[in-house]
């Protein structure tokens, strides 16, 4: 799922980011895995369980001289965990990323964007 930039707002730790690099965030939830698995019990019941290793990643680009890239990469350095939040203004709706920390950022020598990606363990509280 990507996101044009002129139509969401980032919130990450409160703070509402602004520079990005690129048109697009890009939201995916890896594919290595199944949503739900099913339990079988002793007398013939089941029931489905959420697969809860699957997360999400959050990945946006920004530009070398923004003011939010600095603040990222230290984030990045103290490891913190905290929210995400991905607001579609065309819609009005939010997605809430909870239990998020930046899985990484890059930087290439004379590039003209710079990669964060958040990894969040549940969206909208699941």
């Amino acid at each position: 799922m990507a996101y044009n930039v002129k139509n969401i707002e980032l919130v990450w730790r409160g703070l509402t980011l602004t520079g990005f690099g690129s048109q697009k965030v890009e939201i995916t939830q890896p594919t290595n895995g199944e949503s739900g698995s099913i339990i079988y019990g002793i007398f013939g019941e089941c029931f489905t369980v959420p697969n809860m290793t699957r997360g999400w990643f959050i990945t946006a680009s920004f530009h070398p001289l923004s003011l939010s890239y600095p603040i990222l990469e230290q984030d990045n350095i103290y490891n913190f965990e905290d929210t995400l939040i991905v607001r579609d203004l065309n819609i009005g709706t939010s997605d809430i990323f909870t239990y998020c920390r930046i899985y990484s950022t890059s930087k290439k020598k004379d590039s003209d964007e710079r990669l964060v990606t958040w990894y969040a363990a549940k969206r909208n509280g699941r």
